[in-house]
């Protein structure tokens, strides 16, 4: 079985420093190689060590360079790295005050109510919510998958 966004967030919040800033690190490089930790990273229970993690690795981190990398291979490795950290910090502290604004009242937390259910019910029925989450995501790209099928192989006028 896998966790739920909510039992990944709750292991990483209680991740050692070190294993969590590795984690991190992996993810910045390849955000987009699991969604579902970028959804985990971003939640209000982590962005806040997030953000303190990343402004420690940012003052502090040292990138080692690899065996038989050349200096201009090294360089670009470690700019993009702390690019990446860069703008994940930025996104980090977007979101803090965003939850932060949420908690004080001084943003509507959405006037949806459709919205608001999804939420309370993601919430109380963790594992349900991401089985129909995935079901629906799948349904979405078959839907994608067939839609670019017919259009390739529609006649060209």
């Amino acid at each position: 079985m896998t966790a739920t966004p909510n039992q990944m967030a709750a292991a990483l919040a209680a991740a050692p420093d070190e294993a969590f800033a590795d984690i991190l690190v992996d993810f910045v490089t390849r955000p987009k190689a699991d969604p579902e930790l970028a959804a985990v990273f971003h939640s209000p229970e982590v962005v806040t060590r997030v953000a303190r993690t990343i402004e420690r690795l940012l003052t502090n981190h040292h990138v080692p360079q690899h065996d038989n990398e050349s200096r201009n291979a090294y360089t670009e490795r470690a700019r993009r790295l702390r690019t990446a950290l860069e703008e994940e910090l930025q996104l980090a502290q977007v979101i803090a005050a965003g939850d932060a604004a949420r908690a004080s009242g001084r943003l509507d937390r959405g006037r949806n109510p459709a919205q608001r259910a999804r939420r309370r019910l993601a919430d109380m029925f963790p594992a349900e919510y991401t089985r129909l989450r995935r079901e629906e995501e799948a349904a979405a790209a078959r839907g994608r998958r067939t839609a670019k099928k017919v259009r390739r192989t529609a006649p060209r006028p």
